[in-house]
């Protein structure tokens, strides 16, 4: 009588899963730091989202009835701050009297502060993204850290 069995030995099955248990330990470290990438990417354009969301409403505002003139810096806010050094008016989400609309997550909190003689936007408090903290240089890039 021939004994003529297929299949793996336990050794084999055990070695197999040594294997894979050691590339599984390669691997998730890996994965984890895109998955936190990821989610830092995603934090950087949303606040360049609110940066464009409140140019958008200055410039909404301006052509509305009730304009924003004779102001040199207008903060808009993202918290309960009503005044604000550097800021001639502070706004609590709205420019004047149009809201800032920002598509997906709102900070939720921040200042964001616009010089309307030449323009230019600047993070003034850092906006808060769940556990990420944004800021913007000087150079205009915005950097955010957990």
């Amino acid at each position: 009588m021939k004994n003529n069995q297929k299949g793996f030995t336990l050794i084999e099955l055990l070695a197999i899963i040594v294997i894979l248990a050691v590339i599984a330990l390669i691997t998730t470290p890996i994965i984890l730091n895109v998955v936190e990438e990821s989610r830092k990417n995603a934090a950087v354009d949303k606040a360049y989202g609110v940066i464009e969301a409140v140019r958008l409403a200055y410039t909404q505002n301006q052509v509305t009835t009730d304009p924003v003139t004779g102001k040199d810096t207008i903060c808009v806010t993202y918290a309960s701050e009503t005044s604000e050094t550097g800021c001639t008016v502070v706004y609590q989400k709205k420019v004047g009297s149009t809201n800032v609309s920002v598509s997906g997550d709102t900070p939720s909190s921040g200042m964001v502060m616009l010089n309307t003689q030449d323009g230019t936007l600047s993070i003034k408090k850092q906006l808060v993204f769940g556990d990420y903290k944004c800021n913007m240089g000087a150079d205009t890039k915005i950097t955010c850290t957990k």
